[in-house]
């Protein structure tokens, strides 16, 4: 039968060994931080990353109407390109997230689309950020606005 110092002696391992483990973990952790706690800012350029879309995007500054489940939420398209946009707005819609948008663009007929939010810096610190809002890749949008946003882009480019 095994005696109590010697029970007493296999908890105080067995506790050492659980308490190394996580002292290991969670400085690592703090070295390595989960996908999750990093940021990609909205700009490329500002933090030295590389530049990895496929359609040229330029700055713009349209009214576009979100359905949201919560309804109808009006926002600005602060960049676009034929793949998507970055969408200025309070609230962002959890990443994932698919609706339907409306794109007032100047001189041209409302612009209906598909989207679904593809980063957003809902989570980010206000102090640390310029424009609230999310990024969104267009789903499906007709041939003639696709068209329409590219020659925006080859205009301001």
């Amino acid at each position: 039968m095994v005696s109590k110092v010697a029970m007493v002696y296999g908890f105080i391992v067995l506790a050492l060994v659980f308490l190394t483990v996580w002292l290991i973990y969670y400085f690592w952790k703090l070295q390595n931080p989960s996908g999750a706690d990093r940021r990609m800012s909205v700009n490329a350029a500002q933090s030295g990353g590389k530049e990895n879309r496929e359609h040229r995007r330029t700055d713009i500054n349209w009214p576009v109407s979100l359905e949201t489940p919560d309804g109808l939420v009006a926002a600005q398209i602060r960049n676009i390109s034929a793949g998507g946009a970055f969408i200025c707005c309070q609230k962002p819609l959890p990443i994932g997230e698919m609706f339907s948008l409306t794109i007032t663009a100047s001189d041209s007929e409302p612009m209906k689309a598909t989207a679904k939010v593809v980063w957003s810096n809902a989570s980010v610190p206000d102090n640390k950020v310029i424009n609230r809002g999310m990024g969104v890749r267009f789903i499906n949008m007709s041939e003639k606005h696709i068209r329409l946003v590219r020659e925006t882009c080859q205009g301001n480019g």
